[in-house]
């Protein structure tokens, strides 16, 4: 299995002559190859969420994490990766959005967090937020390369897909200008006071952690 997934990830950062200026490839003993081994036999094997693959990541490869050199180094591995998924027709947004978020949290660690509070930062959630559908999966992969690979596909969705969001209750996609945004933790969206409301059982502890993580930013 693990051969398969390392075949298969170093297969999409190769898919494109363009590396969309994320550097060159590395080599299979390099430490960061090993940490997106890790990475995606916990996401498809395992079937961990990414918030789980993230704790384990930082407990099994440390070194990419305390490492800015490497941080970098892995940050363009993933982001050529997702860059060429996204715009190969013949794969779905799970990959290329599971990818995103585990971006997100390597750009904004500092190094010495503990991970917990690193994903629970502001930031991190409202970015976590803020990418759910291909409009905003393009935006985000094109921000963060130096090529023109992904822009006439996010011009394009810019014209026919909507900005949208998930409510956290009904789990339904709305129009982003419909959703309002727990008024504690100013992080996860409903699409009425109602959702809110019934949610809040579930809510309450990661609101709590959201809070706590602000309160140390």
């Amino acid at each position: 299995m693990r051969a398969d997934l390392h075949r298969f990830w170093r297969r999409l950062c190769l898919s494109m002559e363009c590396n969309h200026g994320c550097g060159m490839m590395i080599s299979d003993d390099h430490p960061v190859s090993s940490f997106m081994d890790q990475f995606f036999v916990n996401s498809k094997h395992k079937r961990m969420t990414v918030s789980q693959t993230l704790k384990d990541l930082f407990e099994t490869h440390p070194q990419i994490w305390k490492d800015k050199s490497l941080r970098q180094l892995a940050l363009g591995m993933l982001t050529r990766f997702g860059t060429n998924m996204i715009l190969d027709a013949n794969y779905n947004l799970g990959w290329p959005l599971c990818i995103a978020q585990c971006i997100v949290v390597l750009e904004q660690y500092n190094g010495t967090d503990d991970i917990d509070l690193a994903m629970n930062e502001r930031v991190v959630r409202t970015k976590w937020r803020s990418v759910c559908n291909m409009r905003d999966c393009l935006k985000f992969y094109r921000k963060r390369v130096s090529c023109k690979c992904p822009k006439t596909m996010h011009l394009w969705s810019r014209k026919k897909i909507p900005k949208t969001g998930i409510c956290w209750n009904c789990h339904k996609e709305k129009e982003r200008v419909a959703l309002s945004v727990c008024s504690r933790c100013m992080i996860t969206p409903y699409c009425s006071r109602g959702c809110q409301v019934a949610d809040w059982t579930n809510h309450k502890k990661s609101c709590d952690d959201y809070v706590r993580a602000q309160n140390n930013e």
